[in-house]
Formats: structure tokens, C-alpha cells, sequence
């Protein structure tokens, strides 16, 4: 296999850990074959945290070659010597750096320095190659090392190491970004079952993606809905039908409008009322090319009582000594409802849906409807 078609495949694998941690290790693998090198990292090295011991911190992600025991030297000693990161600002962002440019700067030749002659020489590392890729609050370097045998790096693998690195520079800023959106849409997911609200993210094959704790106790206990061979189906055949034909409804393209939502009933065991689904999909409101279909994400959410819920809805009510009414009206804006809402549904006025809910809040001590929500949801947990 020829070396772009190498570099090609790299690419290819480095965009893939952008969200999947585990495959770093084989980027680092398939990097030291490409340019025959013996040794090196990708790792974030910073300054010391107030009151710990002088010198840097060495969080590796990935390294691989380095001789037993060499990087805990390293970290005890030989990092505060290292010329890359002493002159890391020198030296600059996004640029190619081999034993040429740090010869440059070093008043010294760098063949005499105790970091070569203690570190460097006793694991063959005679050639070097590397990148500062990320400054702030966690400095990123992905750094190679090579043998004398091997000779210095040459023109044409210093270009390709350079095109390599921004690839990696991307991917890891990338990772940051959808871990952030992952734990946003987690504590989202969990708000929204605390407020009794089951969420599952499908594809269009109705595989499961994600989904919050709520509507995990849906499949387990099969309600409605379950989970066979990693498909979410209706336990009911009936409604199979129905559902297959509201998510081929909201995943069509529809080119200049917003996504269609459809609403459907999903019938339960017993007598028990159905689950009133809503079905919605993720796409934007200009259709996504073909080759975007996959991502593509089908979202079922409907409301579900359990018994802890309605246990901790009365748990609340007897220790506060809320009155029926008060925790009818409790229950009614637990979901988020809004008051005017609630009190068409109870059948009351808005006056008395104001008034009763003033004196819920006087007696829970709260003062806004979502730290009532907030209060409600830790009394469901207890």
C-alpha cells in the first residue's frame, strides 16, 4: 500500500476517535508505522496546580515506544528539561519542530544537553519530530521520535506529519465539543424524566440510541413498548403499523419545512390508558443530502406515571401538609405545565389555581414553579 493511501486511511481513523476515545492508541500505531518512527505521544502538558512540587504534569492520552520506567523519569525529572515545551512559546502553534529548529534556539547544541544525553540517547531517540497543536488551559503536542539508523526526517514526511497533526487538532477540539453536547443532552434527557417524561432517541430503522432512566423502566418492564435485538417495537403487533408509519413520516425529507410531528396511541396491557406518543425527527428544516440520512435521529416522548412518582407526589403532600386540592394542582404543574393550563384541566379558575399555589409554595418554601419541580423530583428519589 502506497504512503498517501496510508495517510489517506489515517485520516480516516483519526475522524473516527473523534468519538471514540479507545481508538487514539491505534491513530498513534498507525502514525509511528507511517513515518518509521520508534517512539511517541500525544499528551497534555501543563504547570504545576499552587502548592504542588515544581516542574510540569504529564496527562497522556496515548504513548507507545519509550523504554521501561523512561516516562516515569520523565515525569520526575527529565520533563522540566525538555527544550520543546521550555521554548513551547518560541517555538509557536501548528508548525512542524525537528532537532533543526530546536538547535536554533537553544543556546546550546542540543547533542550537550542532559535531556539528550540521559533521556534521549539511552532509548536511540536521535531524530524528532513534532507539533504544539493547542495552548490554554490544557497544551496539546503530539511529538515522534526516531533512530540514527532511520535518519532525520525528510521534507516530504515533515509536510505529511503537518497535515496529519491538523487533522488531529480538529478531531480532539471536535471530541471536546460533542462530550459537552453529550452531557447536555444527558442532564436534558434526566430533566425531562423527572418532569415524568420518557424520551428515546431512535434511528430510522427504530434501533435505540439513547435514552433517559424513565423510559428505561418502560422497555424493562414492557410496557407498551419494548426493546428486542436492539429495535424499540410496540409489545402490541397492532400498533406496529402505526408506529413504522409515523417515523417513514417525520425521517421524509420535506424540503422548506420543518419536520412533521406525528401523534399516536400506544396500547398497554390490561386496561390501562394507551401511551399517547409524540413522534418527531431531528431534521433541520432544509433536507439533508442522502448521504446525511443515517444521522437522521427519531425521537418518541410521552408522559409516564410510576409508582415511585405518584409514592413521592404523596410523600411530599403528608410531610408538608398539602391540602387535596393544593396537591391536585401539584400534580397538574409537575410536568412543566403552565398554571392557566392546569387550571382548565382541573376545572377551576385561574384565580384559584393562583391562590392555591401561593400557599403551596408558602408551605414548601419555594418561590418559583421549577424549584417546586426541582423539590418534587428529589422527594421521587428518596
Amino acid at each position: 500500500m502506497s504512503d498517501d493511501r496510508r495517510e489517506d486511511d489515517l485520516h480516516d481513523l483519526i475522524v473516527e476517535a473523534t468519538d471514540r476515545a479507545e481508538l487514539w492508541s491505534d491513530v498513534l500505531t498507525a502514525l509511528l508505522n507511517l513515518s518509521n518512527s520508534i517512539a511517541g505521544g500525544l499528551y497534555v502538558q501543563m504547570e504545576s496546580p499552587p502548592g504542588a512540587s515544581p516542574g510540569t504534569l504529564i496527562q497522556a492520552t496515548p504513548f507507545q515506544g519509550y523504554g521501561a520506567g523512561m516516562l516515569d523519569l520523565y515525569q520526575e525529572h527529565y520533563q522540566t528539561l525538555n527544550p520543546s515545551h521550555i521554548y513551547r512559546e518560541r517555538l509557536g502553534m501548528g508548525r512542524v519542530i525537528t532537532e533543526r529548529e530546536l538547535d536554533a534556539i537553544l543556546p546550546v547544541d542540543l547533542h550537550s544537553t542532559e535531556f539528550y544525553a540521559d533521556w534521549c540517547r539511552p532509548q536511540n531517540f536521535e531524530h524528532t519530530m513534532g507539533e504544539h497543536l493547542l495552548n490554554g488551559e490544557a497544551p496539546l503536542s503530539l511529538w515522534l521520535n526516531r533512530s540514527a539508523e532511520a535518519g532525520p526526517y525528510h521534507k516530504l514526511e515533515q509536510q505529511r506529519f503537518h497535515r496529519l497533526a491538523r487533522s488531529v487538532r480538529q478531531a480532539v477540539r471536535t471530541s471536546e465539543r460533542l462530550g459537552q453536547a453529550h452531557q447536555e443532552l444527558d442532564a436534558l434527557r434526566q430533566a425531562l424524566g423527572a418532569q415524568g417524561l420518557a424520551v428515546l432517541a431512535l434511528d430510522r430503522t427504530l434501533k435505540l440510541r439513547s435514552l433517559n432512566s424513565l423510559a428505561e423502566e418502560v422497555l424493562r418492564r414492557q410496557d407498551g413498548l419494548r426493546l428486542r435485538d436492539g429495535r424499540v417495537e410496540t409489545v402490541d403487533p397492532r400498533d406496529a403499523p402505526a408506529l413504522e408509519k409515523a417515523v417513514s413520516e417525520v425521517s421524509a425529507p420535506i424540503l422548506g419545512l420543518a419536520s412533521p410531528e406525528a401523534e399516536l396511541a400506544i396500547r398497554r396491557a390490561g386496561a390501562r390508558e394507551p401511551l399517547k406518543v409524540s413522534v418527531t425527527s431531528t431534521r433541520g428544516r432544509i433536507a439533508a443530502p442522502a448521504s446525511f440520512d443515517a444521522s437522521v435521529a427519531i425521537v418518541l416522548l410521552f408522559r409516564y406515571e410510576t409508582a415511585s412518582r405518584r409514592n413521592g407526589l404523596a410523600a411530599l403532600g403528608a410531610h408538608f401538609g398539602l391540602t387535596p386540592a393544593e396537591l391536585r394542582l401539584t400534580a397538574g404543574i409537575a410536568n412543566g405545565t403552565p398554571l392557566r393550563e392546569a387550571a382548565l384541566r382541573l376545572g377551576i379558575s385561574y384565580e384559584t389555581a393562583r391562590s392555591q399555589l401561593k400557599a403551596v409554595f408558602s408551605k414548601t418554601q419555594t418561590r418559583r414553579q421549577v424549584e417546586l419541580v426541582s423539590l418534587l423530583a428529589m422527594w421521587q428519589n428518596l
